[in-house]
C-alpha cells in the first residue's frame, strides 16, 4: 500500500565521512545547484536532490522497486528497497526522515471509476477539487485522491504487449485508485514524532497509517441515489423535512464549500467598537451551518443507504483489507505482537 515516499537524510545522520558529490556521482544528474554545493537528478525513476547538508529522495518505492505501483509491496519489500536504495546512494537511508508518505491500492469496479468518484461529496467541510482527471479532497493536513487508474494499465500493455500481465482487460477498463497523501504536520500529529524510514517497514507504525486510510474513506459524504424515494415517515418532521431539503441543495452546489465561500467574503464591520464581538459570532453561526449540514448528511445516508455503486467500492475496500489483515505477509499477528511487547 505504500507509494510515493519523500525521504530526507541529514549530514548529522550520516557521519563525518559523507561526501555529497560522491553520492551525486551515483545519480543520472540534470542538473547542478548554482546557489549551494549540490545538485540534483534520477535513479532508477526516484528524484534525488544532494546537498552537502542533505540527501531527499522523492517518488515511488514501488516503481523503484518492481517497474510499477500497479501492485502493493509487502513490508518486507519495503525493507529491501529502502535498503537496496541506500546501497545504491552510500548512505544510510533507513535513518532518513519521512516528510512524505503515500498510502494506495487499486480496486477493480464492474463498472467506471467516475461513477463512483461523482458520488463522493464532501469530506467534512471540504468539497472536492478536479485536477486533470483526479478527484482531490483536503482535509486536516492529508490529501485524499481518487482517479482512474485504467489509462496507465492501457499504456503498458501497449508496451509490452508480449508480456503477461496481472490485469484482465476489465480491469484495464475499471481501475479506481483511492491514494492518500501524509505530510510532515499529519505524521507528527498522528504519531507524536517524525518517522524514520526504518519506520515505514514497522507492522504497527503501517497498520495506523492504514487505519486513517480507511478511516478518512468512510468519513467521505455520500448522497444516496434514493434521495427522492423519501417516504412520508421519513420527513414527517420539521427537522427531518428541513435536512431532506438541505440534502437536496447539496446534491447541487455542494454546500460545505458554498457556504464557507458566502461566510469568507461576508461584510465585516472590524472597524467598529463591536466589530470583534459580531466576528465572533457570524464564526459561530457558520460553524453551526456546517454541523446542521453534516448532520442532514449522515442522518439520511444512514436512514437511506449508500448507492449500490458506493457500497460497491465500500465492501471491496473492506474485504481487501480483511484478507490483507489476517492472511497477507503483513497480517497483524496478535500473538507474534504480545510476544514482542514481552
Amino acid at each position: 500500500m505504500y507509494d510515493t515516499v519523500s525521504l530526507k537524510l541529514l549530514k548529522e545522520d550520516i557521519g563525518d565521512k559523507y561526501d555529497w558529490r560522491s553520492v551525486f556521482n551515483k545519480i543520472d544528474q540534470t542538473s547542478e545547484y548554482k546557489q549551494v554545493e549540490g545538485g540534483s537528478g534520477h535513479i532508477n525513476g526516484l528524484r534525488v536532490s544532494v546537498t552537502e547538508k542533505h540527501v531527499r529522495v522523492t517518488g515511488s518505492l514501488s516503481k523503484y522497486f518492481r517497474g510499477t505501483n500497479l501492485d502493493s509491496l509487502t513490508l518486507s519489500q519495503v525493507e529491501k528497497a529502502i535498503k537496496q536504495l541506500g546501497k545504491e546512494l552510500g548512505v544510510p537511508m533507513i535513518e532518513a526522515d519521512v516528510e512524505r508518505v503515500d498510502m494506495a491500492e487499486n480496486f477493480e469496479m464492474s463498472r467506471p471509476p467516475e461513477f463512483y468518484i461523482s458520488k463522493m461529496q464532501s469530506l467534512g467541510e471540504c468539497c472536492p477539487n478536479k485536477w486533470k482527471g483526479t478527484t482531490y479532497f483536503p482535509s486536516n493536513g492529508v490529501l485524499l485522491r481518487f482517479y482512474d487508474k485504467s489509462k496507465e494499465v492501457r499504456k503498458k500493455r501497449k508496451n509490452q504487449k508480449n508480456t503477461p500481465g496481472a490485469f484482465s482487460t476489465s480491469v484495464e477498463q475499471n481501475l479506481l485508485r483511492y491514494e492518500i497523501c501524509f505530510g510532515k504536520k499529519a505524521i507528527r500529529r498522528m504519531f507524536g514524532h517524525q518517522l524514520k524510514a526504518k519506520d515505514l517497514y514497522d507492522k504497527d507504525i503501517f497498520w495506523r497509517l492504514v487505519s486513517e486510510w480507511l478511516y478518512s474513506y468512510d468519513e467521505i459524504g455520500i448522497i444516496s441515489d434514493k434521495l427522492f424515494d423519501v417516504s412520508f415517515e421519513q420527513i414527517k418532521t420539521l427537522s427531518d423535512f428541513e435536512e431532506w431539503c438541505i440534502c437536496i441543495a447539496h446534491s447541487v452546489v455542494g454546500l460545505p464549500s458554498f457556504v464557507k465561500g458566502r461566510f469568507s467574503v461576508r461584510e465585516r464591520s472590524l472597524g467598529e467598537s463591536n466589530g470583534n464581538k459580531k466576528d465572533g459570532q457570524d464564526r459561530q453561526y457558520h460553524k453551526r451551518i456546517q454541523d446542521k449540514i453534516r448532520g442532514a448528511m449522515k442522518h439520511f445516508s444512514g436512514t437511506m443507504g449508500k448507492t449500490e455503486l458506493m457500497q460497491e467500492l465500500t465492501d471491496k475496500i473492506e474485504a481487501y483489507l480483511t484478507d490483507k489483515f489476517e492472511n497477507s505477509p503483513d497480517a497483524y499477528n496478535v500473538r507474534e505482537d504480545s510476544a514482542s511487547v514481552k
